[in-house]
Parts: structure tokens; C-alpha cells; sequence
């Protein structure tokens, strides 16, 4: 009696915040725009060509034949005012609102605003009907996309019931997956009102409460929940007391890496990109090349496994711009599980879940693989760190599992094969030295090694072009740096960002992760292997900071070492937890700190970045 009554007093609280969210979303949240310029378009529209983002300029967008609109749980019994803006127009285009021809924008015409009818409907639909003409890429294109927006001047006082039940699904998803997986009322309760909130926090920009995605996401978060409880379940089968920690770890890194890394709303820059390559792949191109973005750029081999494993949902029909970003999401996801089960066997639970939240705090795990659209090299850094962590425990699925994802890993990327040779000479130099380099894990090196060698024999020519151009001095991007103290200064200000500004230039780490990862830095001693291995692991990438600064060679090891920061700075927080009150407080203040600086950057990147 006692636990369905707690039961029933915590979903009672999850409803209650899930109402208040959706009242505020209603009364004072923005109203639905779908609008190019602010990346909202695609949360409500169907018919348009892929987002781009031409140098110089915010994002635009074309639309086909026919591009259609949807705006749901509107205010009933309300007029409208719909407004259509085009960018560009080269013949009539048909604005129809609910089947009926309400506007015509003639070429030369920017814009029309008109009422629609008060009506008991909450789902409206508008469409642009547009005559195309051919561009010389091939596409047919109709009109360059603005936005198309909905306003209304009496405001709801309460919210639609399809946007109250899509939080309220969320929040008992949410609730009952915490429930199975072993977590009392309180932190169930917890658990979802923050799930209700980053919901929330996700459908605020431009009025996405209004459109279609607001259902979606809730099915996207229901399913993330049952994930998260079936990861708890199987985890408490070996370690008992660890179903809840790993509910958090998991859930965690699927609202980074999976819910907020798919969102619709969000300009990436080389996500189509991607896509292309991974269509060519598909096609055939099993040995794709690319350039980099210096002064004078580099061609090198671009790697090809990433593409390898979607390519049979590609040639199955499956549009391939969603298809590299699920799949980099897919593997950031594993990353997390993967560095919870280490730190779970090495640590315990609490230091476990604590390392896989700071994972999706730290800002490079966002920005680098989601926000900057570099989705062939996160797979393959996020495949390292699955890697690092077979060869960190018990090695589960012997050498053939270790062998696959060290050539995985290799082929996916050519910053990606750089990082994780190193990293494996590291760990094996660890190893032997203290003669505990089994046949296990030599034989997984040694095969996966042998493959990539042989796959990226084919450049050899291509490489043999580009080794010499490594004396040209310490370099970044798109220019060379004036000195290798510039180049130095860059590699700081990378990892940790401006200490003066914080929030506009938090680094790929965050200072704050900084400080708990030296706290909590490894240890290793004779019988330690977990210790040893993540010493070596930090080795591997800071010893790329070498050809850093003083070549072109950069192969975002900050991006690889985003696992050891948070590794470390949970044995941190742990440290001072032990280390009485004050540095108890401490701790606690800069995990706060940090997933208040990772939070920043994630919302910037989702709703800001690449903006006008």
C-alpha cells in the first residue's frame, strides 16, 4: 500500500510539472514560426531540399514543387494571421492555407500576410505551391524559403491537450523507467521533471510546441527511457545496486547524444557534407578522398568505415543526411555505455554515472560531433573510446571483438587512425612493461593493425605526396599559425577556452573539467590496470599536441581525450569528497559548474550557432 501510494504521489509531481510546462510553453512561449533564418523550418515542413549554408551567410533553403506546413495543438476558436516570406522567387507561387488558395506571390514579390478564419480545429495546414525551374546541379527547385509563420492576438490560458499529453507521456516514461530500473520516489521524481524540462527546453525556440516535431520528440524520449531501463536491468544482472546509476548514464547520453544531436532545429555545417560521401560509398567509392581547409590545403585518405556500415540502409532507401547523423549519434551513445561499464567495474556506480554525465558536459562531445557536423571523425573517436575500454577491463568478446573496433575505429577517419595508433602503441608499451600484454589483446592489435595497413596501402602514393609538406610549420585550419607559440596558445585555448569569457569560448574541455581531471588524474601502479591503461591513454593524445604545434598535422586529439577528462574529473569529484567539507562543497560546485558551462553550449549550438 505504502509503495503505490509514493507511487502515486510521484507521478502525481512528474504530471504537475509536465502541466506547468506546458502552460508555460503556451502563455509565454513564441509563437510557431518556420523560419530559415533561425533553423526552425524543418521542425514543421515537408517538400524542401536540404538545408545549406553557403560561406559568409546564415543558412537557406529551397523549397520543391510543393512544400507543406503543419501547425498543431493551435488555440481553437482564434483568428490567425499567417505570414509567407520568400527570399527569392522565379515563378507564381500558390499560397493555399487548409486547402484553400489564399495568396499568389507574383516574381518580385516578398512576402503576403493575411487572416485565416477563427476555426474548432487545432491542426492547420499550409502549402507552397511553386512552378520549379532546373538548377545546375540537377535539383528542381520552386522558392527560397524565408519563413512561414502563425500569430494570434489572444493568448490561451490553457494548453492544447496534444501538447499536454506529449509531456505528460514523457514524464511518465521517464518516472516509470527510474521505477523498473530500481530508484525510489524522489529521485524517480527527479529524474522526471529534468526529462520534462529538456523537453520543454527543446520545443521553446520559435514555437516548436506548435508543430509536428512536439510529438515526435516525446516518442523519441519514450523510447530512450525503455532503452535506458532495459541498459539498467542487464547492468544489475552483474552489479547489483547499479540499476539506477546506469538508468542516469544512459539517459543522460541519450538526451545529448541522440534527442538534442538529431534535433531538427539545429545548423550544422558538414552534415550534407557527410551525406554526399556517404552516397558515394554506397555507390561504390570505397577508397574516398578528401581536402583540408588550409591556406594550402591537404588532400588524404578520408576513411571509409563509417559510410561502410550505413551504406546498406543508403542503397535500402534511407534518406543518408539522417542516416550519418543517427549514426554518429548511435556511436556517441555507445561511447557513454561504454565509459559507465568501465568506471562502474573500476570505481562503482556513483563515480560511473558521474563520468557519463560529465561526458555530455563536456563541450567538445557536443560541438565537435553534432554542431560542426564533423560526423565521420566523432564516430571514429567514439569508437576509440568504446575500444579503450574493451582493452581497459576484461576485454569482453576476446581478441575478434577488440580486433573490430580497433579497425573500425582506424578506417573511419583519418584523424581517427592517428589518434587510436597511438593510443594503442601506448597501451601495449604500458602493458608490457609491466608484462601484462596478454595474447588477447595482441592478437586484436595485431590483426586490426595488419587490416588497416592494408586498406590504406592504396594512398600510399597519395601520402608519399603530402608527408613533406609536415616542415611547413605549425598550422590551423584554414591558415598557418605566425609562431609555435601561437600555435601553442591555440592547443591551450582549445582545451580550456578564454578564461574572460567563459561562456562565448568555453574550449573543447571547460575549466572547470580541467581542475576535477588533475584532481582525479591516474595513479598507475604495478597492480593497477585501469589506472595504467587511462595514464597511457592521456599520454597517447597529449603527445599529439606535439605535431600540433610544430606541423599542420591536427587531428582534434582534444575531441579524443574528452573520455579521460571525464574519467578523471568523476575520480576527482570523488577525491574531494573524501577530503571533508569544504572540498566536498568544492567538487560539487564545479560539477555544477561544468554541466551549467556544457548545457551553454549545447543550447548554443542547437538554437545560435551559424545564425545571422
Amino acid at each position: 500500500m505504502g509503495r503505490s501510494v509514493g507511487d502515486s504521489a510521484g507521478l502525481a509531481g512528474a504530471a504537475a510539472v509536465a502541466l506547468a510546462a506546458a502552460v508555460t510553453l503556451t502563455v509565454a512561449g513564441p509563437k510557431p514560426s518556420a523560419d530559415v533564418s533561425r533553423g526552425s523550418e524543418e521542425a514543421f515542413a515537408t517538400g524542401l531540399h536540404r538545408r545549406e549554408l553557403p560561406a559568409g551567410s546564415g543558412p537557406q533553403r529551397w523549397t520543391t514543387g510543393v512544400a507543406m506546413f503543419g501547425f498543431r495543438n493551435l488555440p481553437r476558436d482564434v483568428p490567425l494571421a499567417l505570414t509567407v516570406d520568400v527570399r527569392e522567387v522565379r515563378a507564381p507561387v500558390t499560397i493555399v492555407a487548409d486547402g484553400v488558395i489564399a495568396a499568389r506571390l507574383e516574381p518580385g514579390a516578398r512576402a503576403a500576410s493575411f487572416a485565416l478564419p477563427a476555426s474548432d480545429r487545432r491542426t492547420r495546414q499550409v502549402e507552397l505551391r511553386a512552378d520549379t525551374f532546373r538548377a545546375g546541379d540537377g535539383r528542381e527547385l520552386g522558392a527560397r524559403l524565408g519563413r512561414v509563420s502563425l500569430d494570434w492576438t489572444a493568448r490561451p490560458l490553457l494548453p492544447a491537450p496534444g501538447l499536454l499529453l506529449d509531456l505528460l507521456l514523457s514524464a511518465a516514461a521517464a518516472y516509470l523507467a527510474a521505477r523498473f530500473a530500481g530508484a525510489t520516489m524522489w529521485p524517480c521524481g527527479a529524474i522526471a521533471a529534468i526529462v520534462v524540462l529538456v523537453e520543454a527546453g527543446l520545443l521553446w525556440p520559435s514555437g516548436l510546441a506548435w508543430s509536428p516535431y512536439a510529438s515526435r520528440l516525446c516518442a523519441l524520449i519514450a523510447f530512450g527511457c525503455a532503452v535506458a531501463c532495459a541498459f539498467a536491468r542487464v547492468v544489475a544482472r552483474r552489479h547489483a545496486g547499479a540499476a539506477t546509476a546506469a538508468l542516469v548514464a544512459l539517459l543522460a547520453g541519450w538526451l545529448v547524444q541522440v534527442v538534442a544531436a538529431t534535433s531538427p532545429v539545429m545548423v550544422t555545417s558538414d552534415a550534407v557534407f557527410h551525406a554526399n560521401k556517404l552516397a558515394a560509398v554506397a555507390a561504390g567509392d570505397l577508397f574516398p578522398v578528401s581536402v583540408t581547409q588550409h591556406a594550402r590545403p591537404f588532400r588524404f585518405p578520408y576513411g571509409v568505415s563509417f559510410y561502410a556500415l550505413l551504406a546498406p540502409l543508403a542503397r535500402a532507401g534511407i534518406d543518408t543526411l539522417w542516416l550519418v547523423r543517427g549514426g554518429a549519434a548511435a556511436a556517441g551513445l555507445a561511447a557513454t555505455a561504454a565509459v559507465f561499464l568501465l568506471a562502474l567495474t573500476a570505481a562503482g556506480p556513483g563515480v560511473a554515472a558521474l563520468a557519463a554525465v560529465l561526458l555530455q558536459a563536456v563541450p567538445g562531445t557536443f560541438d565537435v560531433a553534432y554542431s560542426y557536423g564533423n560526423l565521420s571523425n566523432a564516430f571514429g573517436q567514439d569508437v576509440t573510446v568504446v575500444f579503450f575500454c574493451w582493452w581497459a577491463s576484461r576485454a569482453p568478446g576476446r581478441w575478434p571483438a577488440g580486433a573490430a573496433l580497433l579497425a573500425i575505429a582506424a578506417l573511419a577517419h583519418f584523424s581517427s587512425l592517428v589518434f587510436v595508433v597511438t593510443l594503442v602503441c601506448a597501451l601495449a608499451i604500458a602493458d608490457a612493461r609491466h608484462r601484462d600484454l596478454d595474447r588477447t589483446r595482441r592478437w586484436a592489435a595485431a590483426l586490426a593493425l595488419a587490416v588497416t595497413a592494408i586498406y590504406y596501402a592504396h594512398f600510399a602514393g597519395l601520402i608519399a605526396t603530402q608527408v613533406p609538406r609536415l616542415l611547413e610549420g605549425g598550422g590551423q585550419g584554414r591558415g598557418a599559425s605566425t609562431s609555435t607559440w601561437d600555435a601553442l596558445r591555440l592547443q591551450v585555448t582549445g582545451a580550456v577556452g578564454t578564461p574572460w569569457t567563459p561562456l562565448r569560448a568555453p574550449g573543447l574541455w571547460g575549466l572547470p573539467a580541467l581542475v576535477l581531471a588533475w584532481i582525479g588524474r591516474p595513479r598507475p601502479g604495478r597492480d593497477g590496470r585501469y589506472d595504467r591503461d587511462l595514464a597511457a591513454y592521456w599520454l597517447a593524445g597529449l603527445a599529439l599536441a606535439i605535431p600540433a604545434v610544430l606541423s599542420p598535422l591536427e587531428v582534434r586529439y582534444l575531441y579524443g581525450l574528452t573520455a579521460a577528462v571525464a574519467l578523471c574529473a568523476a575520480a576527482g569529484v570523488t577525491r574531494l569528497e573524501a577530503a571533508g567539507a569544504g572540498a566536498r562543497m568544492a567538487g560539487r560546485a564545479l560539477v555544477l559548474l561544468q554541466i551549467a558551462l556544457g548545457g551553454y553550449a549545447i543550447a548554443e549550438a542547437l538554437f545560435t550557432r551559424y545564425r545571422p
